[in-house]
């Protein structure tokens, strides 16, 4: 055999793999964009419920910051002790309420009688 036999050969098989290595990537890369939309959707709603937290925050602090200046009197800054500790109260109160209201709704569960429904024979 000569040189330009085995030369032309070992071309041919190296252009096999390149196209085996093709299809791969491009089979690869139809898979994803296949997921593409849904991936698409789910960072919009992700985005979406990350600004909807962050309004959500920014509203809790500029309440807590004005009940805090109602209650002092002056502006408080939000990193002051007072202020966390006034923080730290609301919280405290907010959970003892709905551990309240819980219980009475629990308590008018228990309380009202369940009565079968009535016979209409």
């Amino acid at each position: 055999m000569s040189v330009i036999n085995i030369f032309v050969k070992s071309f041919s098989v190296d252009q096999l793999i390149d196209h085996k290595h093709s299809r791969v990537q491009e089979k690869l890369i139809a898979a994803n964009m296949a997921k593409m939309p849904k991936m698409i959707a789910d960072w919009r709603r992700e985005k979406r419920e990350s600004k909807l937290k962050q309004k959500e925050e920014k509203a809790r602090r500029d309440m807590l910051l004005s009940q805090a200046r109602e209650r002092f009197g002056y502006a408080v800054d939000p990193r002051s002790p007072k202020f966390l500790e006034m923080v730290a109260e609301i919280e405290k109160e907010e959970k003892k309420r709905r551990k309240l209201v819980k219980r009475r709704l629990k308590e008018e569960q228990v309380a009202a009688p369940v009565t079968p429904p009535a016979d209409s024979s």
